[in-house]
């Protein structure tokens, strides 16, 4: 699988934000998500499924298979779920842009988490990764979110109905991952620290940050630190020199990155699928590039 560039910070310290620039972004990203939507709201069924799915049923039989069958479908609706939280959020994208007062740092949040989703998405349908790999990372994911459920529960101190009815669920998982043949070991703090299937292990639960990155490739500095300043509002993301962004080569990183995601969910999503995405991505390459390079020239500075 060949992955696009990652893009390299702008230094656009002579780009003003207009609503000139605003309403050609947030125009260019609509077009660019009309494009790739086409094809990524078609689903997720397709070659990839059919193929992990048979290679479970070559590998098992009895309650063993039904329960490797279970636990990939959990992994499915991760990857659907992740997909439909990333559109939702890009979507979100060119009213932000738009609005009064211009944004500061929440267009690179939305970008953010649109990322983590890729990194979620790319985690669990990863091509050419054995599917015994994939169900370990599954498992790793569940268990460190039942913990996080059952931990919520009991914050609530008077709701003990909460507290039993996550724990059924975990112990429902439990007796799950045991007929499908996945152990797991805890860290001292109690936290998921590996699962295990037949010799494939994994280190437990998704590194979000580094299966964000490797979502987009490697080809440049590393996308989610950046954003992830914008979630925390970090001040240096604020700055106008030669190393940080100013607000409005903020705005070009955004558009740019929502650009690289885009192709490589789409990449990803055709390798999974067995469908060919090559036309939609230059389409979705075509609808943004004129405008990045006409703001970051300057195009749409006050005259």
């Amino acid at each position: 699988m060949t992955l696009p560039p990652q893009p390299l910070p702008p230094r656009v310290a002579d780009v003003q934000v207009t609503p000139e620039l605003m309403t050609q972004s947030a125009r260019a990203v609509r077009l660019a998500l009309d494009h790739a939507e086409s094809l990524l709201e078609q689903g997720l069924d397709g070659v990839g499924r059919k193929q992990d799915v048979a290679a479970i049923k070559a590998g098992a039989v009895g309650q063993q298979r039904a329960a490797r069958l279970r636990l990939y479908d959990m992994g499915y609706e991760a990857a659907r779920l992740a997909q439909n939280s990333a559109l939702d959020h890009l979507r979100s994208l060119p009213d932000d842009l738009t609005r009064e007062p211009a944004p500061t740092l929440s267009h690179l949040t939305l970008v953010r988490v649109a990322l983590e989703a890729g990194g979620m998405f790319g985690y669990v349908t990863e091509r050419g990764a054995d599917v015994k790999l994939l169900l370990a990372r599954i498992a790793g994911i569940k268990i460190a979110d039942n913990a996080t459920a059952l931990t919520f529960a009991e914050s609530h101190g008077n709701r003990p109905d909460l507290v039993a009815s996550q724990q059924r669920a975990v112990g429902s998982f439990s007796a799950l991952l045991e007929k499908a043949g996945v152990t797991h070991k805890l860290n001292k703090w109690g936290k998921v620290h590996e699962t295990e299937l037949d010799g494939h292990k994994t280190k437990g639960d998704i590194s979000i940050g580094k299966a964000a990155v490797d979502f987009l490739g490697t080809g440049g500095p590393d996308p989610y630190k950046l954003l992830s300043g914008g979630a925390h509002s970090r001040p240096w993301l604020l700055g106008a020199n030669e190393t940080t962004l100013p607000q409005a080569g903020s705005i070009i990183y955004a558009l740019a990155l929502t650009m690289e995601l885009l192709l490589s969910w789409l990449d990803r999503w055709g390798a999974y699928t067995g469908n060919d995405a090559t036309l939609t991505a230059k389409k979705v390459r075509q609808a943004m590039t004129i405008t990045l390079q006409r703001a970051a020239e300057g195009d749409f500075n006050a005259t």
